[in-house]
């Protein structure tokens, strides 16, 4: 997996480019929303590589499909198999709190994620606090385009997100008595930094760094044998227990290359089961 972060502040439309250059990019207020899918600004999308992507007062405004909100629209590559998306914000001082959307050329839905879909990842080493997501989405039958659309939900800006307090993330790294501090309130905001990841499923091989062995991946025909299915399952569960969250990601992004198709809800199950014991 290709870790270089490409960072691009607000929507830019590449014309006649088709990759990404290390740069930053502002596209100016239009002045209003965006209110037809053919006029917004879209990027295309390069698989395998996180996309850094900073919404800001430039971004474009969408009021489409119930959307009233800063928005940012990919062009997503028509992959047979489907893809996994991963979603990730940045918490700061304020938090834009990702919500997407998987639309076809005609404005149908194919995929959502909302607040329910997220969970938050606390600090570690070069990342701060983060809320965590990830969508999945298969080409239907008449889907010739498809755009994953990200943006917050403005009803909920008078909400907060709740993150550790930094005294009590020293004494647990520190193997310490927890303080009786409580968390910390993060307000919504319009604004932000996220990122995404896009990868294929069901392609290639997938390796777990639990085992030495190569699972082969499936068909589309085939299916997850009982013993891959408990044994990703399990190491899941393990990773996450040890706060290994980067781990259980890798796992979780191989069961589903190997289409065990629960394995994002049991990664979801664990961090709120861990979660809880805090």
């Amino acid at each position: 997996m290709n870790k270089k972060v490409l960072f691009i502040s607000g929507l830019l439309l590449l014309s006649g480019c088709s990759t990404f250059v290390d740069n930053q990019y502002k596209v100016a207020p239009t002045g209003k929303a965006v209110t037809q899918l053919e006029k917004a600004k879209k990027l295309p999308i390069t698989m395998d590589k996180e996309i850094k992507i900073a919404v800001t007062a430039q971004t474009q405004v969408l009021d489409i499909f119930s959307i009233d909100s800063p928005g940012v629209i990919f062009d997503l590559p028509m992959i047979k198999n489907g893809l996994t998306i991963n979603i990730e914000a940045e918490v700061n001082d304020s938090v834009f709190v990702p919500s997407a959307k998987v639309i076809n050329q005609s404005g149908d839905i194919r995929a959502e994620l909302d607040d329910d879909g997220l969970v938050y990842l606390k600090p570690r080493l070069a990342d701060g606090n983060r809320l965590q997501g990830n969508i999945k989405v298969h080409p239907q039958i008449g889907d010739s385009s498809l755009y994953l659309v990200i943006f917050t939900d403005k009803d909920k800006l008078n909400e907060t997100v709740a993150v550790s307090h930094p005294a009590k993330l020293d004494a647990e790294g520190r193997g310490n008595y927890f303080p009786e501090v409580g968390d910390i309130q993060v307000p919504r905001a319009l604004t932000g930094t996220f990122s995404i990841e896009a990868t294929a499923l069901g392609a290639g091989t997938a390796r777990t760094s639990a085992q030495s062995s190569v699972l082969p991946a499936l068909s589309a025909t085939e299916r997850p044998q009982q013993e891959s299915v408990s044994f990703y399952h399990q190491a899941i569960r393990a990773a996450i227990a040890d706060n290994d969250v980067d781990k259980a990601m890798g796992l979780l992004r191989d069961a589903e290359q190997l289409g065990i198709t629960d394995a994002d809800q049991v990664f979801r199950d664990a961090m709120k089961a861990q979660l809880d014991k805090k």
